[in-house]
């Protein structure tokens, strides 16, 4: 998981009390708001649980802070929680689960409740549903299988996603996968109001596609899935190839369909927008600084010439070591020479890439999508440690844990596995404002205007497991 606090949100409470809580997004979306307290409380938890473990050290306490000591605060609570995040035992652990879904129904101040929801399938066909506010993602893909009578051996195959159709059309990146730890009617309702919950599969090796075509409500889904992604131009075919697949629309041949679009250059490509690069074999422009159009598939992420759509540069997963983000801070100026007040940020997604035996080189992208890219890159790469260790498609479904939480006013309640959906009992009603019901008058954007993170050491990186060292010869 990608963690990060961007900014910072000063309340006040019922006895007119201020306090700050720190905006937490995980893989570049607003998950919940928690006070510094809550975090310690979260962090002596897991040291208890995980006491043969050595955790990232915790900031102090400290009282009455003045603004740049908040923002110094803001800065060490991100790098705890995403040394958190890179950790596979913590970053998975039921008490970590447990917190961050209670989090986002106490941010959002939303009570358990029977909502109704619709899933949409890739055709647009709605699922109407019934759940409680609170069930998890897996449990609402649960039910949305359960509905369409989807065998549960095959739920697996699939996720909810949170789609935006008019990003997919412009070939920016269009969806996030609704993960264990959040509620996908609140992930929805509070933060992406304008997306569809939609189910697609959440492989990425085709080689699956082979057990879903077995059955008659999976090689539909699949069927319905394909036809939409060549609609949208994630997939490209000749004329004459679109003609053949017309001819097999028509005539309901669904595994005809699959099987030529399976056979297309692009088939399973996702898009992840636009950047630069300095990649040299991309157009032949010997080193220039480049636009390109960036896409993830199975095992590679692919750079191609916006000026020279012909120009594509393939890298395999396997020969990245190892990835970083980095954000680049600068601030315009005005006609008249005085700062803004907002930082315009830049993201750069850097990977170290095998391009010959013992020949390791940096390949820097320039992108603001630089999260999203990050995020397939691990799923890719999980994906393929569980197929090097026997291993198939998995459940999204979260291991959970008992968890004494602690609420922003200082009470607290022991949240267990058993507790319906692990909620908090005393919230009464959705907020019909974000982030507390208690009054709002500040936010605190970052300050942190002039920093530039020099890298490229290897330090802080992502480590890519799926790494595989080459000859020459396989090249």
């Amino acid at each position: 998981m990608h963690f990060s606090i961007p900014d910072l949100q000063q309340f006040r409470d019922d006895n007119g009390l201020t306090y700050t809580g720190f905006n937490i997004h995980i893989d570049g979306f607003y998950h919940c708001t928690a006070r510094f307290k809550q975090l310690l409380s979260l962090h002596e938890q897991l040291q208890s649980q995980y006491s043969y473990f050595k955790l990232p050290q915790f900031p102090p306490k400290k009282f009455f802070l003045t603004s740049s000591q908040l923002e110094e605060r803001r800065i060490v609570l991100e790098k705890y929680i995403q040394l958190i995040g890179q950790n596979p035992v913590l970053a998975n652990s039921g008490i970590l689960m447990t917190f961050l879904l209670t989090a986002q129904q106490e941010t959002h101040n939303v009570k358990v409740h029977v909502v109704d929801i619709e899933i949409s399938l890739m055709n647009g066909y709605r699922i109407p549903l019934s759940v409680s506010s609170t069930d998890t993602s897996s449990t609402v893909l649960d039910i949305a299988c359960n509905y369409v009578n989807l065998p549960k051996d095959l739920t697996k195959y699939f996720s909810l996603f949170l789609f935006n159709w008019s990003c997919a059309k412009d070939g920016q990146p269009s969806f996030k996968k609704l993960e264990d730890f959040e509620s996908p009617y609140i992930s929805q309702k509070y933060v992406r109001p304008e997306d569809k919950i939609v189910l697609r599969k959440s492989y990425w090796d085709p080689c699956y596609d082979m057990d879903l075509v077995q059955d008659r409500v999976s090689i539909d889904l699949l069927y319905l899935q394909i036809i939409e992604d060549i609609d949208l131009g994630w997939i490209t075919a000749d004329s004459e190839t679109k003609l053949m697949l017309s001819s097999h629309e028509s005539k309901k041949q669904k595994r005809e369909y699959i099987e030529l679009a399976r056979s297309l250059r692009h088939y399973g490509r996702i898009p992840a927008g636009d950047g630069l690069t300095e990649a040299v074999n991309i157009g032949d422009m010997g080193g220039a600084l480049i636009n390109v159009r960036v896409s993830l598939a199975c095992k590679e992420l692919s750079l191609t010439s916006v000026t020279h759509p012909n120009h594509e540069q393939r890298y395999k997963v396997t020969r990245m070591r190892c990835w970083r983000i980095t954000t680049l801070h600068s601030v315009d100026q005005s006609h008249n020479g005085s700062l803004l007040e907002e930082p315009t940020k830049n993201f750069e997604l850097s990977f170290e890439y095998l391009i010959s035996k013992d020949n390791l080189i940096w390949v820097t992208l320039k992108t603001e999508n630089a999260i999203f890219i990050s995020v397939c890159l691990q799923s890719i790469v999980d994906e393929l440690m569980r197929q090097k260790n026997g291993e198939g498609p998995i459940s999204p479904r979260c291991k959970r844990a008992s968890l004494t939480y602690l609420r922003r006013d200082g009470s607290s309640q022991l949240i267990t596995p058993s507790s319906s959906s692990d909620t908090l009992s005393s919230i009464n009603g959705d907020s019909c404002t974000s982030g507390s019901s208690r009054e709002i008058f500040s936010v605190q954007k970052l300050t942190e205007k002039f920093a530039s993170v020099a890298f490229k050491t290897g330090k802080d990186c992502v480590e890519n497991n799926a790494f595989e060292a080459i000859g020459d010869e396989e090249l």
